[in-house]
């Protein structure tokens, strides 16, 4: 007996179905990539925008975190007298002075100088000289760096002699506690 083969016996080739499943295979997969592309994509952007978030919210516990720096201190006279106030705000960053005395009118060749005192050292630093209002007080608003080394404010005498060391003419003097 004689075995048959099986031959196709149509068109040599395949003809237009195994092309239209081959382009089909094609497109599909072509979505397929795109979509898994799109899907990588977006899943990095959720954790760059997750990282960003946790980095704003550490910053803002930072910000929370620092010393604020609120305080009124009395400006006493050398005899004990009240002769004004300074109020210290803003935080260790950023701190600001303002400061309101009632001290008696100066010859245009003086001025009051107001410093910055540390604990314990002969350390000063100068924040700026009074200004004199129409009512006859002082007053001044200055910033410094680094305050809680520095609590005491001491309002001193100076000449305008263009000498930029404290006199050691003290006026009147605060501390913040």
């Amino acid at each position: 007996m004689r075995q048959q083969s099986f031959r196709h016996r149509g068109k040599k080739g395949g003809g237009f179905g195994s092309v239209f499943f081959a382009g089909l295979a094609v497109i599909l997969g072509a979505i397929g990539m795109y979509y898994l592309v799109v899907w990588f994509r977006s899943s990095n952007e959720k954790t760059l925008a997750s990282q960003e978030r946790e980095t704003d919210e550490s910053v803002q516990l930072m910000a929370d975190s620092r010393i604020p720096l609120e305080r009124t201190a009395l400006l006493k006279t050398l005899s004990g007298e009240t002769a004004g106030t300074v109020a210290r705000t803003g935080s260790e960053d950023a701190p600001s002075y303002a400061l309101l005395a009632n001290l008696v009118a100066l010859s245009p060749d003086m001025f009051y100088e107001v410093w910055l005192v540390q604990d314990g050292l002969a350390d000063v630093k100068s924040i700026g000289a009074l200004l004199p209002r129409a009512d006859g007080s002082w007053t001044g608003t200055f910033t410094a760096q680094d305050p809680l080394s520095y609590p005491t404010v001491v309002i001193m005498l100076e000449s305008n002699d263009g000498n930029p060391d404290p006199s050691g003419n003290r006026i009147a003097e605060g501390r913040f506690e």
